[in-house]
This record gives C-alpha cells, sequence and structure tokens, in this order.
C-alpha cells in the first residue's frame, strides 16, 4: 500500500519532504517544492487517507508529520516552535527561567498586548508556567528537558539563528 501511496514522484517528494521537516505546514510546502496550493492539498490528502501523514492543528494552521515519526506530545511542541516568536520566548525562559513579564518584554520588541498574548498560548499549551516571585508574576518552561530534547531531535524541521545558538550552548551547559 505505502509503494502505492509513493508510487508518484510528486507525492514521493512531498512525504520526503515532511519527513525531513517534520512539523511543516502547507506554505511553507508550497513555497519550498513549488507547487501549486490545489496540487499539494490533493496529495496531502491521498497521504493523510493512507496513513503514512499526520497532522496537527493548533487552531491556527495545519502541521504535518510522517505518521509514527513523532509522537504526539512531541507534535504539539513542534507546531508552536514552528513559530518564531514563540520559539524565542521559550528560548529565552530556558536560559532565564523564573523570568518576569518586564524581564521578558526588555529582550523583546513586542508591544505588551502582544507579549501577554503570547504568553498566555505558551501557558494554555503548558509549555510554561506562571508562578509569583513578592508581587510580580515569572514563567519557566514546564519541562526544560523534554523542550531541549524536541529541540535538537527536530531541529531540522526549523530553521533558525536563534535556535542553532540555543543548541550549541545547551549542549555545552548541558
Amino acid at each position: 500500500m505505502e509503494e502505492d501511496l509513493l508510487a508518484l514522484s510528486r507525492r514521493r517528494t512531498i512525504y520526503e519532504h515532511i519527513l525531513a521537516h517534520p512539523g511543516t505546514y502547507i506554505r511553507e510546502m508550497e513555497s519550498a517544492l513549488e507547487l501549486s496550493m490545489g496540487d499539494l492539498q490533493y496529495h496531502l490528502r491521498q497521504l493523510e487517507k493512507g496513513g503514512l501523514v499526520t497532522t496537527h492543528d493548533d487552531g491556527h494552521r495545519k502541521n504535518y508529520f510522517v505518521a509514527e515519526q513523532v509522537k504526539l506530545i512531541d507534535r504539539h511542541v513542534l507546531s508552536t516552535m514552528k513559530l518564531k516568536t514563540p520559539r524565542r520566548i521559550i528560548i529565552f525562559l530556558m536560559f532565564n527561567p523564573d523570568s518576569s513579564f518586564k524581564e521578558i518584554l526588555a529582550q523583546f520588541s513586542f508591544t505588551k498586548g502582544a507579549l501577554s498574548y503570547q504568553l498566555k498560548r505558551l501557558l494554555k499549551s503548558g509549555m510554561i508556567v506562571k508562578g509569583k516571585m513578592e508581587r510580580e508574576s515569572i514563567y519557566k518552561v514546564t519541562d526544560e528537558d523534554h523542550m531541549s530534547q524536541v529541540l535538537m531531535t527536530y531541529r531540522s524541521g526549523i530553521m533558525d539563528e536563534a535556535l542553532d545558538n540555543f543548541i550549541d550552548t545547551w549542549t555545552k551547559i548541558g
């Protein structure tokens, strides 16, 4: 069955792209593979129906994974980490646990509202936790070991200089 689904070179190319870039999303594939949206959607549906590809929909976009390649919990982390803003906040918090809202805000060029929105999303996802230190809210990554493992394992799916710097530094201190 798998051989039949991957007999078409275009579909095999899409599958191989997802294999090499876990958590990729449709616009990313459209650009990277230079395929029309309709063609890409058709082949993705066939790969999903055949059980070769699975998705994670975070409510904003659908990320694609080769079935059985990435654990469900890691799909959620990867889907979030594909987005630049949450990824940079997570990386900052991994190096600066128990940071206050003001400390996080000082590191980025976000508005207060934008940072508040991103922190709420990360809190809701369970990727960070909020605590109190005196009168200030502080934030930290829920499970640094799991987060660093996912980032290092699937770094090929996230092309980012900040992530590369994180991995280099984290492996030296870890």
